[in-house]
């Protein structure tokens, strides 16, 4: 059983890989969703952080991708009620990603003093052996360690 409480940033593709059906529907039994179980599991177990730029992030590919409005604002709300906001004073990260989108989580995750960075994506992933803290990594290999 996990004890140990972490401080997380989640990248967009984690928070939209969750969905939100489950918000309307509850959360399936067994949840095969990884993305989903570790939201969850850093929303009730953890420290999750966001930035005002991250949660605008998240809001904005939900949209694009088409999650009915409702749902979308109560995924926000439940984010932005379980998780810390963290405020960006850093200006560059060490070592930047290939996208310059992404840069705005590692910022979240340094400046939050954040233990991980959950990520799927390539431009984040590729910097796992440039930090030590926060740990870069994807949610399948992560959730253990979260306890999700």
């Amino acid at each position: 059983m996990q004890t140990q409480n972490y401080r997380v940033v989640l990248d967009t593709n984690e928070v939209v890989g969750a969905g939100t059906g489950w918000l309307d529907h509850g959360v399936p039994a067994p949840d095969r969703n990884t993305h989903r179980r570790v939201l969850i599991r850093v929303a009730e177990s953890h420290t999750g952080l966001y930035s005002g730029k991250v949660v605008g992030e998240y809001l904005e590919k939900l949209v694009d991708l088409g999650h009915p409005r409702d749902r979308a604002l109560k995924l926000m709300t439940y984010i932005m009620g379980a998780f810390s906001q963290v405020t960006i004073t850093t200006q560059s990260a060490p070592v930047q990603p290939s996208d310059p989108d992404d840069e705005i989580f590692l910022l979240c995750a340094i400046d939050g003093n954040a233990d991980y960075l959950v990520s799927e994506d390539h431009a984040l992933t590729n910097l796992k052996t440039s930090y030590t803290k926060p740990v870069i990594g994807r949610s399948a290999e992560l959730a253990p360690v979260l306890g999700a």
